[in-house]
């Protein structure tokens, strides 16, 4: 008497079902969808044609190029163990952070009145300036209430 139901009740299902084809229906349809899907391009990528008539050889020199910007530019002494900081555009050094603030200042107020508000200050550091430096740079920016403070990315190294 060991059989699947209980003594005394009717069977509700008198058939067996037999559930290996399911599972191998089930499983050749999950290798169909598998093998038929295709994936999505990505959203963000563009194609682009670019003219052929102009391109590196076209390109205008550095000193050409009109920059909307106040770069702060930040080398490491390593004779005297200092960081000398100069403004480029201004080329000449700024030893003090008042003589530093104030060319900041000056170059800031050109753009005002030309009109340009969304310009950034770009911090271009050396490698080897030390963060105690960069920092004390931007202190003073941000103290000055100038919003876009940014850091220049390193120069590429020429082969």
């Amino acid at each position: 008497m060991a059989g699947t139901q209980n003594i005394g009740e009717a069977s509700d299902n008198p058939v067996a079902i037999n559930v290996t084809a399911m599972v191998d229906v089930i499983f050749c349809l999950c290798l169909f969808f598998m093998c038929s899907f295709q994936f999505k391009q990505l959203e963000g990528k563009i194609e682009s044609w670019l003219p052929k008539d102009r391109g590196m050889n076209a390109t205008p020199t550095v000193d050409a190029i009109v920059r909307e910007e106040i770069r702060v530019v930040m080398k490491w002494n390593p004779d005297s163990s200092t960081t000398s900081r100069s403004i480029m555009g201004n080329n000449s050094q700024v030893g003090t952070d008042a003589e530093l603030m104030a060319v900041i200042r000056q170059q800031r107020d050109e753009y005002t009145s030309q009109g340009k508000t969304n310009w950034p200050l770009m911090i271009d550091a050396q490698s080897e300036v030390p963060w105690q430096d960069v920092v004390h740079v931007m202190d003073l920016c941000k103290n000055e209430g100038l919003p876009r403070i940014e850091f220049a990315a390193p120069e590429a190294p020429i082969n």
